[in-house]
This record gives structure tokens, sequence and C-alpha cells, in this order.
């Protein structure tokens, strides 16, 4: 395995620029690695290009007062732990970590968050119990490596274990009341002895940040990149298809959050099932409604029939007869994926059109 120690003193904390087959070491390694330009100083709000950061009066964090460092070499997201740790899934805490495309964490600034949003990982730290019996989990380890390495690498140290300011918990509550649920608390859910720090290069800033427990901690690099909207219409023609081969069509139909209103792109999906159904007219479907697990059985159950009767009155107001039509939901009790991260989540709110 090739590898790049930039400090002598910290052999045990390394970029990992390749991995053999067979690697059993606790390095993450992706087939590609994103780029984006150096992010800019932001005064309120994220933007859609996913470099501005939201900052209060105090703890207002400017990426252009960091200096440049050389490119990070390797792969996203780029670091070994210290000899005797290892990255888990932080859900079930087996395995590695878990790597998004698009996703967001809160960072600290001397006390104070602010969003980041890019490519993720996500993961705990814990020791390697099963190759290390004698190993103790050490915080100044985890602490001194982190430190001295990045800064080997050219990168700052933006938050040193501050705890958070009196009024910081309540402002982000008011801000996003699902950050911690949703996740983009991950790296500072126990709001104290919080690490953070940026490395920006010439193409990219990488961040870094975790949270020491006693036993483990929470750890977050996330690498800041435009989102890129990769949805695209599902054609008649597609949805006649997978009806054919399989006797039903999965759609993902946007509605309003919680609601059963349709949003400008899914009318337009909408129109497709009436292009459809105009071609084809033996073809009769019953339009059945799914949610994820989010809010309570009930509720799921009455909103994926309001959904799925509100696709059938937009065909039936476009000329399609309602003899052809039937509106079933079926709440979150048939999911297509486990209901344990956003985009598995995101898989099992759809609709369905069924042959009857």
């Amino acid at each position: 395995m090739k590898i790049t120690i930039l400090t002598a003193a910290l052999a045990t904390l390394i970029l990992v620029s390749c991995k053999k087959d067979g690697d059993k070491e606790s390095t993450i390694d992706t087939a590609t690695e994103t780029t984006s330009p150096s992010p800019t100083e932001q005064e309120t709000t994220p933007s859609t290009d996913g470099q501005t950061i939201n900052g209060a009066a105090q703890g207002k964090f400017d990426i252009n007062s960091v200096k440049v460092a050389e490119n990070i070499k390797g792969s996203f997201p780029y670091f070994k732990l210290p000899e005797g740790y290892l990255f888990t899934d932080p859900h079930t805490y087996h395995g590695p970590g878990i790597i998004k495309t698009v996703d967001m964490e809160y960072l600290y600034n001397h006390g104070t968050y602010f969003p980041i949003e890019g490519k993720s990982y996500k993961a705990e730290i814990r020791v390697d119990s099963d190759k290390f019996k004698d190993k103790a989990f050490s915080k100044l380890e985890l602490k001194r490596s982190f430190d001295e390495f990045i800064a080997g690498l050219g990168g700052e140290k933006i938050n040193n274990g501050e705890p958070i300011r009196a009024g910081e918990k309540d402002r982000l509550e008011k801000e996003n009341p699902q950050a911690y649920s949703d996740g983009y608390l991950h790296s500072c859910n126990n709001y104290d002895d919080v690490h953070t720090y940026v490395i920006r290069t010439k193409e990219k800033a990488v961040y870094i940040q975790f949270n020491l427990g006693s036993e483990q901690a929470s750890y977050t690099v996330i690498e800041p990149k435009a989102f890129e909207n990769t949805m695209s219409l599902q054609p008649a023609a597609e949805i006649k298809k997978q009806i054919n081969e399989s006797g039903k069509a999965v759609l993902y139909i946007n509605f309003d959050t919680d609601k059963a209103t349709l949003k400008p792109d899914g009318k337009k999906y909408v129109a497709e099932i009436k292009k459809l159904l105009q071609d084809d007219q033996k073809l009769r479907v019953s339009i059945e409604g799914h949610t994820d697990n989010t809010g309570t059985a009930a509720r799921n159950k009455e909103l994926s029939v309001q959904r799925a009767t509100t696709v059938m009155k937009e065909l039936t107001s476009g000329g399609i007869q309602s003899s052809r039509l039937a509106a079933r939901g079926f709440g979150s009790d048939n999911p297509l994926a486990a209901n344990d991260t956003e985009s598995n989540k995101a898989k099992n709110r759809r609709v369905e059109l069924v042959r009857i």
C-alpha cells in the first residue's frame, strides 16, 4: 500500500493514496474524488453552491483567511487512523463509515455553528479491540495526532474543544429543528470537546471534525461541492416499459413536504402518466402511495392515500376516465429499503402504478 507520511513524529496518522485488494486496514477508498472551487465568505445562509457558511456575529468563518496548502494526495476521505483505532458505521458500530455524495454537517468555529454542504464521510472512531486487546481509547492521543498531522499538511484548526456559546443551541434549533435527527450534527452531537480543522488548497477545501467522548469519537470529513440536480423526468415510454416488464412502475413524484400538493415538476410527471394512458386505452392502473417511516403510522397512511388521490384527480381532470383508475395508500408498510439513511428514505417515498 502506497502511503505518504508528512510528519515523521506522526507515522500513525497518514494519508492513503491507494489500497490493495484484500487490505483490511480501516481506510475508506472511493473510485472518484470530487473537487470544487475555493469557497467564499458567507454572511447569512448556505447558498446553492455549497461553499458559503452561515455565521453569527461571533465566530463568523472566512475560508479566504486560511492559507493555501499543497494539494491533498489520495482519495476521499483521505485519512487513516493511528494504530489501534478504526472507523465504524455510526449507526451499527460495525463495518466502515458512511460516504454520502450530498450531505451537510454543522461545524464549530469557537463555539458557533456553521453549516457546510458537500460530499461527506461520517463514522465513529473506536479502539480496534479485536486486534489490540490491551489498547485503551485515548483522547490525548487522537487530539495530538490530528493537531500535528493536519498542521503538517498546512491546515488550520478553527475549534479546539471550546464549549458551545450560551444560546447557540437554541439558535440552531430555531434555524433547523431537524439538524440533529437528520444527522447534520453528527460530529458535534455532545456539544463539547469538538475539534474542527480546515485544509484549503487551490482546488478545494476539506473540513475535518470530531467530538471526543470517553470511549469513542464521532467523526466527519466534508468536502464542499456545488449541488448538482441529477433528477430527470421519467417519460411515458419508460413508465410503460416498467409496467410491461414487472406489472408496475415505481415513480418518484414530488409533493410539498407533508402535503399532497403536487410541485410543478410533479405535475409534469403526472402529464407523462396521462400520455401513457392516452396511448394505451386498455390500460387500467392502481395508483399506490408509499412513504418513509418519519412521523406516525396513521399520518403516513393518510398522507399516502391523499397523494395517490391527488394523482388520480389530476389524471381525471385531464380527461382520463375514472373507471380506469384506483387510488390506494400504504403509508410506510411496504418499504423498498431500510429507513436507516436519508437516501434509503427517499427510495421509500414513492408512487407506484400497478396494472389492474
